[in-house]
Order: C-alpha cells, then structure tokens, then sequence
C-alpha cells in the first residue's frame, strides 16, 4: 500500500509500461518498481485514443492507481512526439519572431492547438522551445484521470531530475535508447546545454549517425565526466557505443538500484532495471518549475 502522499512515475517501451511507486516518508525510498506487457505497440496507441490499444492504457493506469493509491502521477512522453528548437535571444524575448518561428516548425497548424513550453540553457543567450500538439497532451490528460496531479515530462527533463537526485555539478550527457530513436542530453554546471534525438532503422547505423549529427551539434562529442544509459535498449547501445565514449567520460548502464541512487525492498526484477529508470526518476516527484515556462 502506497503511503499518502505518493506519486506514480510511468514510462513507455515498445510493447510495455514501466512504472515505479515511491515512499514519501523515506528520501530515495522506492516502494515498487514494475513492468505490465501489451501485445500491441504502445506509442502509436496514442495516436488512436477511440481505439482498444489506447483503452487497454488507460485501464492498465487505472488498475495501477487501485493498486497504489497515489496522489500524482508523471509520465515520460515521447520525443518523437515533441518538437525541440535552440532559439536566440532575439526569438524568445520578441512576441512575433516567437510566433512565427513556432508557426514555421508545426507546418502552420492552428495556434489554439500547440502548447510552448521555453526552457533555461547554459548558455544564457538561448533557450529550448519544446512544442507539443494538444491532442497529444490530451490524450496523456485521459490516462491520468483519478490523479490529483499530473504532471508530464519531456526526456530531457530527466538530466535535471538526476541533477536533483544526486546534486550532480559536472558536465554529463544522457542516452534513452528506444528500438528506433536515441533521445539525447548533454548538461554543463547542472544546466541543460543541449538536446537532441536520433531516430534509426537499424542499430548497426548508430555511430555513422552519431557523428553525422555531432557536425551539427558539437556538444554530442564534447567531453562528459558520465553518461548515463538507460531504456529498453540500453544494454544494447551501451555496447555498441560504449567505445565511442571511452576518451569522453565513464560510461555508466542504469541497471541497478545502486546506480539510480535509490533504495527498495525488491532486489530482484523479471525485466531489466534500465528499462524502468524514467519510471523511477519520475516517481520521486523531484521537478521544480521554475526554470521552465509554458505559454
């Protein structure tokens, strides 16, 4: 039984939910961390909300907030979903540059139907736009009926969590390896320094995309103390990328309690514990708002 106070932190995979339960009583105190499978595929799920893979969701949720009876919930949401955008100075503080630029990158979708969020950077002459449509949020809105709170969190959101977490003041950058894309994070200081997300047909083209990508985004080869990799595929691009970091920094796989920096009862899992890292993160309800802005 959850204790008052707890929050349900969730995540998505190709055909599973992860999720963890924290204990609020206690710092660092996970109550259970858990995995439930579909026998479909979950992202596109969301682009369907009438139809019976999108139900089979929100009933999962809706078991797991009986279960635990929790009063929030966070949800990682995908980064395909989302559009991510550096924009200068002269676009964030300036009505119409903002207006056009986020008119240009939805494909002039109606305004009514984005929603902006502008997040700090490192670099104090730009921000990150993160766009998200609201059909989108919608959809995540019906999962977490039943919750006081809800709250839903981008990938690279997670960096300042673990920034929180572990009060982290080095530069480290962050991988959440899915089955086709690659969401990626690098932080200086604590502070967000850029972000990005890599999609693939094939594993086996990663380190060709890899550095094809870091002509255009030089931080992805900069050097990083730790990165830390995580996801259902961690295991796999932990191996086939492991080299590639050797002269930035250690690489580190989530896949214990011991690396997340948190304490359980459960020593054992029937899935990999990297898988359900977001999960875990979210669950400790670590988020602090002030550093974005949504508009």
């Amino acid at each position: 039984m959850a204790s008052p106070g707890s929050c349900l932190g969730i995540c998505f995979a190709d055909h599973q939910l992860f999720y963890a339960v924290n204990e609020p009583e206690t710092v660092n105190q996970v109550l259970h961390i858990g995995s439930i499978d579909f026998n479909f595929r979950v992202p596109p799920a969301f682009a369907e909300p009438s139809g019976e893979p999108f139900n089979g969701l929100r009933r999962s949720v809706a078991r797991l907030r009986e279960t635990f009876p929790c009063e929030s919930i966070r949800l990682l949401t995908p980064a395909v979903y989302e559009c991510w955008s550096v924009c200068p100075r002269l676009i964030y503080e300036t009505t119409d540059e903002r207006e056009d630029h986020i008119s240009i990158l939805m494909d002039g979708r109606p305004r009514e139907e984005i929603e902006a969020t502008w997040h700090r950077l490192s670099n104090t002459d730009f921000r990150l736009l993160m766009l998200r449509n609201r059909h989108f949020t919608d959809n995540y809105r019906a999962l977490s009926l039943g919750f006081s709170q809800a709250d839903f969190v981008s990938e690279f959101e997670l960096g300042m969590e673990w920034q929180q977490h572990t009060d982290i003041s080095g530069s480290y950058l962050t991988i959440h390896c899915h089955s086709d894309h690659l969401a990626i994070s690098s932080f200086l200081l604590g502070k967000l320094r850029g972000t990005t997300f890599i999609r693939f047909e094939s594993p086996d083209d990663l380190p060709y995309l890899w550095n094809w990508h870091a002509t255009q985004l030089s931080w992805m080869n900069g050097i990083h103390e730790q990165v830390y990799i995580y996801g259902q595929y961690g295991l796999e691009i932990s191996e086939l990328l492991g080299s590639h970091f050797e002269s930035t920094g250690e690489v580190i796989l989530m896949n214990s309690l011991d690396s997340m920096k948190v304490s359980a009862e459960e020593s054992t899992y029937g899935f990999r514990l990297e898988s359900a890292f977001p999960a875990v993160i979210l669950s400790l309800n670590l988020s602090d708002r002030e550093e974005s802005l949504t508009i």
